[in-house]
């Protein structure tokens, strides 16, 4: 015979969970997983390992959230997973979103930006607000923030020495699908070659391609300094990570919740914003210890790399008709100090 004590408990046990089933999802307690490509300790995950902790705290323990590193595919196929609403909250250079979203294709333009400064004003004017609304209709995707690494591309190679573009004919660059990457090398005399980022450091160490195109942080913490001894300070593209989430999970959750998200996005974002320009220094001077040779052209020398602005802003755009706007890019262009 049951006692009558555990009888009540029994009871009472089984009413709250009646209760807590009854409520509704966005009442309960929620955790978020994070895809991210990013290695540990680099500088846009470090961002992102702020927010898992900013929210747990914003939130008082009613959003968790995890980082999974490297663990949950490639940016493509993470991005995915998050559309189909299998991981929560996903990364996503600008460049690889042009396989969901033409939302960015300007900013992805060679010779754009003249700063890193530059890039995050547009970015937080009406163009960028533009393109991010946008980007979230194409892709049932929410911006919680944009992480940057406070310099431009530059340009990597296992052997040759780069000054001017006569240097890089012939050579077989890594790049992305890109359209606008593939016109910019091919302008120059390049070969560019897409290859799957996971498989660049190989491909390099084995002699498949001849360089790529990384920012200095982004050199570092993928470690392809084992495999590069030059890099040429081009700054030619400026590059930024889109931090996402699944539009429906976000707007399943209740207010609280969705705000808790949205400040500690924004909290993480302005942190990298400072934190990354206090890296690059020493980031630079880590590189040359490492023996990475670093060259900057001088002015002659630049000006011939972007001579071939205006050219590829047109062959993009003929390619791309109706997805880039060339007067939105000159209007970006114009404003610039």
């Amino acid at each position: 015979m049951i006692d009558a004590g555990w009888r009540w408990v029994g009871c009472a046990a089984f009413a709250a969970a009646v209760l807590l089933s009854a409520l509704p999802v966005s009442a309960q307690p929620v955790n978020l997983r994070i895809g991210c490509t990013n290695p540990a300790g680099s500088v846009v995950t470090d961002p992102i390992d702020r927010f898992v902790n900013a929210v747990g705290q914003k939130s008082n323990g009613k959003v968790t959230a995890r980082n999974y590193y490297q663990a949950l595919g490639i940016e493509q196929q993470l991005a995915q997973s998050v559309m189909s609403g299998t991981v929560d909250i996903g990364t996503m250079t600008g460049s690889n979103a042009a396989t969901f979203s033409n939302a960015f294709l300007i900013f992805d333009l060679p010779f754009l930006f003249k700063s890193y400064d530059n890039m995050l004003s547009a970015l937080d004017g009406p163009i960028g607000r533009q393109q991010v609304a946008q980007f979230e209709k194409d892709t049932g995707l929410k911006i919680l923030a944009v992480f940057g690494f406070a310099a431009g591309r530059d340009v990597q190679t296992r052997k040759t020495a780069l000054k001017v573009p006569a240097d890089i004919k012939g050579l077989k660059i890594r790049t992305t699908s890109s359209p606008i990457e593939l016109a910019t090398y091919r302008a120059w005399g390049a070969n560019p070659t897409p290859v799957d980022f996971a498989q660049t450091l190989t491909a390099l160490q084995q002699g498949t391609i001849d360089g790529l195109n990384l920012d200095t942080p982004a050199v570092l913490s993928t470690k392809m300094y084992e495999a590069v001894k030059y890099n040429l300070h081009l700054g030619y593209q400026m590059s930024m990570l889109m931090f996402f989430m699944n539009a429906q999970k976000f707007a399943s959750l209740a207010p609280d919740q969705q705000k808790a998200i949205v400040d500690a996005a924004k909290e993480a974002e302005a942190w990298n914003r400072k934190d990354s320009v206090e890296r690059l220094a020493a980031q630079e001077k880590q590189l040359a210890s490492l023996g990475v040779t670093a060259y900057t052209p001088s002015a002659a020398e630049w000006t011939q790399w972007a001579a071939v602005r205006d050219e590829v802003w047109s062959k993009v755009a003929e390619a791309q008709k109706g997805k880039l706007d060339l007067g939105l890019a000159r209007q970006l262009a114009d404003t610039q100090r």
